[in-house]
């Protein structure tokens, strides 16, 4: 029974690195058969773990905001934390593009869906407050804006060298935190 859930866990493992690979190969439609043969599983294990796409790819973007929530565990929480933060969520598109692009397949009303954007704004909710009282943030900054940050983040995410696109994605988070600074910061920038 332990190597029947070992080899389940392997699976599914084995399932969402393929994914992520042909996602950022051949774009968030690619043939599912793609991920089964990278995978080195067969489709009946791919539908056991993962009924349709949208299963697979919410299962995607749980992992990524299973990152950002390990680097939130990790790191003190002081005022720099929004711009660490910021700086991984940037790297995660960065290198793997394809997760912009995961939304327009993710019906909006899925429930699943759902929960990870509210799970994605309180991710940066003690880092916005902290950012705020800290002096780093303007007061009128919230979580919820994040969806917007994001959505730029994913923006730059669509160039295809992946140099220029690192570089473009550093360089937005300079841009955001510095225009995002306090009026009375300006002297500090």
């Amino acid at each position: 029974m332990t190597n029947d859930r070992t080899d389940a866990r392997r699976h599914r493992q084995a399932l969402l690195q393929a994914a992520s690979a042909i996602f950022l190969e051949h774009g968030i439609t690619a043939p599912l058969d793609l991920v089964v043969t990278r995978a080195g599983v067969g489709r009946a294990t791919l539908y056991r773990h993962f009924p349709d796409r949208v299963e697979l790819v919410l299962a995607l973007v749980d992992q990524s905001l299973d990152a950002l929530d390990a680097l939130a565990a990790a790191i003190p929480h002081d005022r720099t934390t929004f711009r660490v933060l910021l700086l991984h969520l940037a790297d995660i598109l960065a290198k793997d593009p394809s997760l912009a692009d995961f939304w327009r397949v993710i019906p909006s009303d899925n429930a699943q869906r759902i929960c990870q954007l509210k799970r994605f704004r309180l991710l940066f909710d003690r880092a916005v407050g902290d950012a705020i009282k800290g002096g780093m943030l303007r007061g009128d900054f919230r979580s919820d804006d994040m969806l917007l940050v994001g959505g730029m983040l994913g923006a730059v995410a669509r160039e295809p060298d992946a140099g220029k696109r690192r570089a473009m994605a550093a360089r937005l988070v300079d841009l955001l935190v510095s225009g995002l600074q306090p009026a009375d910061a300006g002297t500090s920038r």
